[in-house]
C-alpha cells in the first residue's frame, strides 16, 4: 500500500513539474509571437506607409486600395503577419515535448513496462485464429490502454498523454507481422500464456518511441527564423 501510495505521490509531482513545463514553453511562444512575429510585422507596416508605399496608393481613393491589395509588398505583409499564429503554435508543440520529457525522465522505465505488459497481455488474451489477429487495433486502442492503466498510473493529464501518444505511435500491424514470422520458428506458446518474444519486441519499440518523444527538437523553430528573415528581407526590398 505504501508503494503505491508513494508511486502515485511521485506521479503526482512528475505531473506537476510537465505542466509548469509546458505552461512555460506556451508563455515562451506567445512572448515570441508578440516580439518576433507582431514586432516584425508592424515594422513592416511602417515601411508600407512610408516611402516605401506602392505608387498607386498615394493616389488615395479606390486606386490606393487596389494598389495595396495587388502589391507584391502587401502580399509580404500578410505572410509576415502569420509568423504570429506560427511561433504560438511552436510554443505550444514545444510545451507537450517538453511535458512529455518531464514525463518520460521520471518514470519512462516503469511506464514502458507497464505498456509492454498492457498491450501483451491483451494480444496474448486474442484467439489465434485466422484473422483474429488482423483486429488487434482495435482491441489495443489509445483510450482502451490508458483506461486499463489507470488505476495504476494515476489520471495525471501528463501521464495519459504520454500512454497515448506511445500507443498511437505503435506500428501494430508491422509489429504483429514481424512477431508472426518469428512464431514459425520458435516454440509454440499455449494461448493466454505470456510471450517472451512479443514481450521483448513489444518492449524494444516503446522503448524507442518513448526516447523520441523526451528529445524535443528546435529544427521547427530555427526553420521558421530562417523564413521570416528571408521574407523580411524580400519585403526590405520591395518596400526600398
Amino acid at each position: 500500500m505504501s508503494s503505491t501510495a508513494s508511486t502515485a505521490s511521485s506521479l503526482v509531482r512528475t505531473g506537476a513539474k510537465a505542466g509548469v513545463a509546458f505552461a512555460s514553453s506556451v508563455a515562451m511562444g506567445g512572448l515570441m509571437a508578440l516580439l518576433l512575429g507582431g514586432g516584425v510585422f508592424f515594422f513592416y507596416l511602417s515601411r508600407l506607409s512610408g516611402p516605401g508605399m506602392p505608387a498607386g496608393a498615394h493616389a488615395g481613393g479606390a486606386g490606393a486600395i487596389l494598389a495595396l491589395l495587388f502589391s507584391p509588398s502587401l502580399l509580404v505583409g500578410m505572410l509576415l503577419l502569420a509568423f504570429v499564429p506560427i511561433y504560438l503554435m511552436l510554443g505550444v508543440a514545444r510545451g507537450r515535448s517538453r511535458a512529455i520529457q518531464q514525463v518520460v525522465a521520471g518514470h519512462g522505465e516503469a511506464l514502458s513496462q507497464r505498456l509492454t505488459d498492457a498491450i501483451a497481455g491483451r494480444i496474448e488474451a486474442m484467439p489465434r485464429t485466422k484473422g483474429a489477429l488482423e483486429k488487434v487495433s482495435e482491441a489495443v486502442s489509445a483510450d482502451a490502454i490508458s483506461q486499463q492503466l489507470a488505476p495504476v498510473l494515476g489520471q495525471g493529464r501528463a501521464v495519459r498523454g504520454m500512454v497515448k501518444f506511445a500507443v498511437n505511435r505503435l506500428p501494430l500491424a508491422d509489429l504483429m507481422a514481424q512477431w508472426q514470422q518469428g512464431r514459425a520458428t520458435e516454440a509454440a506458446v499455449e494461448p493466454g500464456a505470456p510471450d517472451p518474444a512479443l514481450r521483448a519486441l513489444l518492449g524494444q519499440r516503446i522503448d524507442q518511441t518513448l526516447k523520441q518523444a523526451a528529445t524535443p527538437s528546435r529544427t521547427p523553430l530555427y526553420v521558421a527564423m530562417a523564413a521570416q528573415a528571408a521574407l523580411l528581407a524580400v519585403g526590405l526590398w520591395l518596400t526600398r
